[in-house]
């Protein structure tokens, strides 16, 4: 399966401290390299004008993954503004040239709902992802409807209730059972 442009939700059971309860944007996959994706459920602590020198927006920024926190990732939908991205998919590109960014943010060219600043991002290396699959520690959505660059409170719950409704079960439960 190709897993370009789809979501990854976390299942109930995985209970890994950073993925647990995330919805993952993968933006790269291929087989023979591994995946890279972003998570969409964690807000940063600090603003874009924070950590983007000559962006001068007070604008969310997510963290996401554990991987190159150092670097800031953007998903777009404006490939006519913002050059050289790579197309996710018919709707999304990542990345671009940084300079067009910047003066299409500042010049109010493009708006906070057609693009999103990540710190740092999720990766797998070869068959990682593939594994992790047959554990069943994540559910694939493919709707490419999901706007994943406009901010959704509760997106993990309600994914995984859009998904299934008989995973509504899951999605009040504690995160740490033996807490309950």
């Amino acid at each position: 399966m190709d897993y370009k442009g789809k979501l990854l939700i976390a299942k109930p059971i995985l209970t890994d401290s950073f993925f647990s309860r995330s919805v993952i944007f993968i933006t790269d996959y291929e087989e023979k390299k591994g995946a890279v994706g972003l998570v969409l459920t964690k807000k940063y602590d600090k603003k874009l004008f924070q950590l983007a020198p000559g962006i001068d927006l007070d604008m969310d920024v997510y963290i996401g993954g554990p991987v190159n926190q150092d670097y800031l990732f953007v998903i777009h939908s404006r490939p006519d503004i913002i050059q050289g991205g790579i197309a996710i998919n018919a709707h999304f590109f990542w990345s671009g040239n940084y300079e067009q960014i910047k003066n299409a943010l500042n010049e109010k060219l493009i708006s906070e709902k057609e693009i999103r600043f990540f710190i740092g991002y999720a990766g797998w290396g070869v068959h990682q992802l593939e594994t992790e699959m047959e554990k069943k520690d994540w559910l694939v959505y493919e709707n490419e409807q999901l706007d994943i660059l406009k901010w959704e409170d509760n997106l993990w719950k309600n994914q995984l209730v859009r998904m299934d409704k008989t995973n509504i079960i899951w999605v009040n439960s504690p995160i740490n059972p033996e807490l309950n």
